[in-house]
Protein backbone atom coordinates (compact mmCIF):
# COMPACT_ATOMS: atom_id res chain seq x y z
CA UNK A 1 0.00 0.00 0.00
CA UNK A 2 2.88 2.31 0.79
CA UNK A 3 4.34 1.74 -2.70
CA UNK A 4 1.01 2.69 -4.29
CA UNK A 5 0.90 6.03 -2.46
CA UNK A 6 4.50 6.78 -3.40
CA UNK A 7 3.73 5.98 -7.05
CA UNK A 8 0.68 8.29 -7.04
CA UNK A 9 2.74 11.06 -5.44
CA UNK A 10 5.45 10.66 -8.08
CA UNK A 11 2.83 10.86 -10.86
CA UNK A 12 1.79 14.30 -9.61
CA UNK A 13 5.40 15.47 -9.83
CA UNK A 14 5.64 14.76 -13.58
CA UNK A 15 5.27 18.04 -15.45
CA UNK A 16 2.33 18.05 -17.86
CA UNK A 17 2.74 21.49 -19.38
CA UNK A 18 3.26 21.89 -23.09
CA UNK A 19 5.47 24.68 -24.30
CA UNK A 20 4.58 26.25 -27.64
CA UNK A 21 5.69 29.46 -29.22
CA UNK A 22 3.33 32.35 -29.79
CA UNK A 23 4.41 34.29 -32.87
CA UNK A 24 4.39 38.08 -32.74
CA UNK A 25 3.23 38.30 -36.36
CA UNK A 26 2.63 36.17 -39.43
CA UNK A 27 5.71 36.05 -41.63
CA UNK A 28 7.15 34.56 -44.79
CA UNK A 29 10.80 34.26 -45.78
CA UNK A 30 12.11 34.80 -49.31
CA UNK A 31 15.81 34.40 -50.13
CA UNK A 32 17.07 35.37 -46.68
CA UNK A 33 14.60 38.21 -46.07
CA UNK A 34 11.76 38.07 -43.51
CA UNK A 35 8.49 39.74 -44.54
CA UNK A 36 5.63 40.51 -42.15
CA UNK A 37 2.32 39.65 -43.78
CA UNK A 38 -0.24 42.45 -43.32
CA UNK A 39 -4.02 42.41 -43.71
CA UNK A 40 -3.76 44.76 -46.71
CA UNK A 41 -5.15 43.09 -49.82
CA UNK A 42 -3.47 43.80 -53.15
CA UNK A 43 -5.44 44.21 -56.37
CA UNK A 44 -4.77 41.28 -58.75
CA UNK A 45 -3.95 43.79 -61.52
CA UNK A 46 -0.84 44.85 -59.56
CA UNK A 47 0.51 41.29 -59.31
CA UNK A 48 3.28 40.39 -61.77
CA UNK A 49 5.51 37.30 -61.78
CA UNK A 50 5.97 34.62 -59.14
CA UNK A 51 9.21 35.06 -57.19
CA UNK A 52 9.10 32.02 -54.91
CA UNK A 53 7.06 29.86 -52.58
CA UNK A 54 6.97 28.48 -49.05
CA UNK A 55 9.26 25.43 -48.90
CA UNK A 56 9.47 24.80 -45.11
CA UNK A 57 7.49 25.52 -41.97
CA UNK A 58 8.85 27.40 -38.96
CA UNK A 59 9.12 25.25 -35.82
CA UNK A 60 6.41 26.29 -33.34
CA UNK A 61 8.36 24.91 -30.38
CA UNK A 62 11.85 26.32 -30.97
CA UNK A 63 11.12 29.26 -33.29
CA UNK A 64 13.79 28.12 -35.73
CA UNK A 65 13.34 28.13 -39.49
CA UNK A 66 15.42 27.92 -42.65
CA UNK A 67 14.95 28.44 -46.36
CA UNK A 68 11.74 29.99 -47.68
CA UNK A 69 9.72 29.37 -44.53
CA UNK A 70 6.47 30.60 -43.02
CA UNK A 71 4.88 30.35 -39.59
CA UNK A 72 1.33 30.45 -40.99
CA UNK A 73 1.11 29.58 -44.67
CA UNK A 74 1.34 25.96 -45.91
CA UNK A 75 4.17 24.65 -48.07
CA UNK A 76 3.55 25.60 -51.69
CA UNK A 77 2.06 29.05 -51.01
CA UNK A 78 3.31 31.37 -53.79
CA UNK A 79 5.03 34.76 -53.46
CA UNK A 80 4.59 37.39 -56.16
CA UNK A 81 6.26 40.62 -57.20
CA UNK A 82 4.03 43.70 -57.12
CA UNK A 83 4.13 46.23 -59.96
CA UNK A 84 5.97 49.38 -58.94
CA UNK A 85 7.38 47.83 -55.75
CA UNK A 86 10.87 46.41 -55.30
CA UNK A 87 10.91 42.87 -53.83
CA UNK A 88 13.41 44.12 -51.24
CA UNK A 89 10.63 46.33 -49.82
CA UNK A 90 7.47 44.20 -50.16
CA UNK A 91 5.96 41.18 -51.89
CA UNK A 92 2.47 39.72 -52.28
CA UNK A 93 1.50 36.38 -50.74
CA UNK A 94 -1.33 34.38 -52.29
CA UNK A 95 -3.98 33.11 -49.90
CA UNK A 96 -7.07 31.40 -51.30
CA UNK A 97 -7.28 33.53 -54.45
CA UNK A 98 -6.47 36.85 -52.75
CA UNK A 99 -3.12 38.56 -52.40
CA UNK A 100 -1.85 39.95 -49.11
CA UNK A 101 0.96 42.48 -48.83
CA UNK A 102 4.08 41.35 -46.96
CA UNK A 103 6.56 44.06 -45.93
CA UNK A 104 10.29 43.55 -45.36
CA UNK A 105 11.22 43.39 -41.67
CA UNK A 106 14.74 41.97 -41.31
CA UNK A 107 17.37 39.62 -42.67
CA UNK A 108 17.09 35.97 -41.66
CA UNK A 109 19.23 34.74 -38.76
CA UNK A 110 21.99 32.32 -39.80
CA UNK A 111 21.04 28.66 -40.20
CA UNK A 112 23.41 25.95 -41.50
CA UNK A 113 20.80 24.58 -43.93
CA UNK A 114 20.86 27.87 -45.85
CA UNK A 115 24.51 27.21 -46.72
CA UNK A 116 23.75 23.61 -47.69
CA UNK A 117 21.47 24.88 -50.47
CA UNK A 118 24.40 26.62 -52.20
CA UNK A 119 27.07 24.11 -51.17
CA UNK A 120 25.43 20.96 -52.57
CA UNK A 121 26.21 21.61 -56.29
CA UNK A 122 29.80 22.57 -55.46
CA UNK A 123 30.34 19.40 -53.40
CA UNK A 124 28.79 17.33 -56.21
CA UNK A 125 31.23 18.81 -58.78
CA UNK A 126 34.20 18.25 -56.47
CA UNK A 127 33.09 14.63 -56.03
CA UNK A 128 32.91 14.16 -59.81
CA UNK A 129 36.41 15.60 -60.26
CA UNK A 130 37.83 13.28 -57.57
CA UNK A 131 36.16 10.23 -59.14
CA UNK A 132 37.41 11.21 -62.63
CA UNK A 133 41.00 11.67 -61.42
CA UNK A 134 40.98 8.37 -59.51
CA UNK A 135 39.60 6.60 -62.58
CA UNK A 136 42.29 8.10 -64.81
CA UNK A 137 44.98 7.09 -62.33
CA UNK A 138 43.69 3.49 -62.22
CA UNK A 139 43.51 3.41 -66.03
CA UNK A 140 47.10 4.71 -66.33
CA UNK A 141 48.39 2.15 -63.80
CA UNK A 142 46.61 -0.64 -65.68
CA UNK A 143 48.09 0.45 -69.03
CA UNK A 144 51.58 0.63 -67.47
CA UNK A 145 51.19 -2.87 -66.04
CA UNK A 146 50.35 -4.24 -69.52
CA UNK A 147 53.49 -2.80 -71.11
Amino acid sequence: MKKLWISILLLFLIPTTLHALSWAYTFVVLDGRVYEVTDEQINAALISKSVGEVTTQADDHTGKFYGNASNHFPIGTKYFKMEGTDINDAIAVEEQGTYLKAEFVERVPFHWRNILYYLTPILFLIGLIIIYRAREKVKKNYQNSLS
